[in-house]
């Protein structure tokens, strides 16, 4: 009876097995069977797939040509007809079997690496090492920041796609999934995060042809805030208030100590006694992968600085290990949160006596703007930061180490903020002079 009907795609897409049947194969031209059987996923309950019928050495086996409607009637018809042509080239030794071709087609298919494998191998060779840091492995927190933004927004949309396949509207929802619920701030790391790792898929030759991200916009490109740094007199109003406070001394002397480095908030909370050779005025940051820079540094300490740390001696009992120790414990560091703690209780009152509202990084801020207003010249005074060269001709041609004028800037900071804490004269700058 099936030999005999006229098939189009309409007559197709109504076939339900016979009655008493739960599945059946029907053919539906030479070689051509259409293949119904049950399925929920579809809207009238039946699926169904173009199955080939061929011989391989004497044997009968079955070739699948897509599922139908995605492949139509004539789709499969002409794909029929140009298996029956590698067949007969096959019989002569010219080609491969259909159904060998389309075994290793469908082995490579498979073996074709998803999005999250691809994620997977990018992290593992970002802990390898990367261009950018001079082929040291990364930060473990760089890893992090990637991690949550995949998990977050990328894997449950596209994590099992295969990353040949991808489109630029798979990648543009996973944009958009935060931009929805109002997080910006996120879609600007899912997009780093998309860029970073389609480029390397693109490097690695997972991707073959067009880069799939090609046209779709940073939804929050990078413009830095402006710089949130206190001015002599804002110093002024916090070294006072700080002074008046019932806060903590390791937590005084802290924030004091970071105004007087520089250095990252993360560093002057661990800080160890290990680190610092008071004869020499010299505190030495080891090279771990816990810092933001991996590489060793070298802060020269002031004559400021050397009294906030012999103070700071007394806070750690007889075998101190951490200059600025925890309250509850004396052999660990200060908490995470106590200096950010401290200034938002002194935000208040510092912003009633003029001053400004400062966070634990805004103090480091405030140290290399101190810098440039004291005249500490700009690419010293990054080196002091721990900042690496900008400029590639410099980094090329200057061999100079700049130890000397690093220490000369440190002492001139110094003196400068004991200067104006006990009634010099301060530095302003004409475009923020108030009023």
């Amino acid at each position: 009876m099936a030999r005999a009907t006229k098939w189009t795609d309409e007559k197709i897409k109504a076939l339900k097995p016979a009655d008493g049947k739960r599945e059946q194969r029907v053919l539906v031209d030479p070689g051509l069977y259409i293949y119904v059987r049950p399925s929920s996923k579809e809207r009238d309950g039946y699926s169904r797939h173009w199955l080939y019928r061929a011989q391989v050495a004497g044997s009968r086996r079955w070739l699948s040509l897509g599922a139908f409607p995605e492949v139509t009637f004539a789709d499969a018809k002409k794909e029929v007809a140009d298996h029956s042509k590698t067949h007969e080239a096959a019989k002569k030794g010219e080609a491969d079997h259909p159904v060998l071709a389309a075994r290793f087609a469908r082995k490579a298919r498979k073996e074709e690496a998803t999005v999250s494998d691809v994620f997977d191998e990018w992290v593992a060779d970002k802990r390898l090492g990367s261009k950018r840091k001079g082929g040291a492995p990364v930060r473990e927190r760089t890893i992090t920041l990637l991690d949550d933004s995949y998990k977050a927004d990328i894997k449950a949309r596209i994590g099992d796609a295969k990353i040949a396949k991808l489109t630029p509207e798979a990648l543009q929802t996973c944009i958009d999934a935060p931009r929805k619920r109002g997080a910006p701030g996120a879609a600007a790391h899912v997009y780093r995060t998309l860029r970073g790792l389609i480029t390397f898929a693109i490097k690695r030759g997972h991707i073959d042809g067009a880069d799939p991200m090609r046209g779709i916009e940073n939804p929050r490109p990078y413009r830095p805030a402006p710089v949130n740094a206190a001015n002599d007199a804002e110093l002024v109003v916090l070294l006072n208030e700080l002074n008046r406070s019932r806060l903590g001394l390791a937590t005084k002397l802290a924030i004091e100590f970071q105004l007087l480095t520089g250095a990252r908030p993360g560093e002057v909370r661990e800080a160890t006694w290990a680190e610092f050779n008071l004869s020499r005025a010299l505190w030495t940051l080891p090279a771990t992968d816990g810092r933001k820079s991996a590489r060793e540094f070298r802060v020269h300490l002031s004559p400021q600085a050397l009294e906030v740390l012999k103070q700071a001696k007394a806070l750690g009992g007889t075998k101190p290990v951490y200059v600025f120790p925890g309250t509850k414990d004396e052999k660990t560091p200060m908490e995470k949160m106590a200096v950010a703690r401290a200034l938002a209780r002194l935000t208040e009152r510092t912003l009633d006596a003029g001053g400004r509202k400062l966070r634990p990084h805004d103090l480091r801020r405030t140290f290399r703007t101190m810098l440039s207003r004291i005249g500490v010249a700009p690419h010293v005074a990054e080196l002091c930061l721990n900042h690496q060269e900008k400029e590639t001709m410099r980094r090329v041609y200057d061999g100079h180490d700049y130890t000397a004028e690093m220490a000369d800037a440190w002492d001139r900071a110094g003196a400068h903020l004991q200067a104006i804490r006990d009634g010099a004269a301060q530095v302003f700058s004409i475009a923020s002079k108030r009023a």
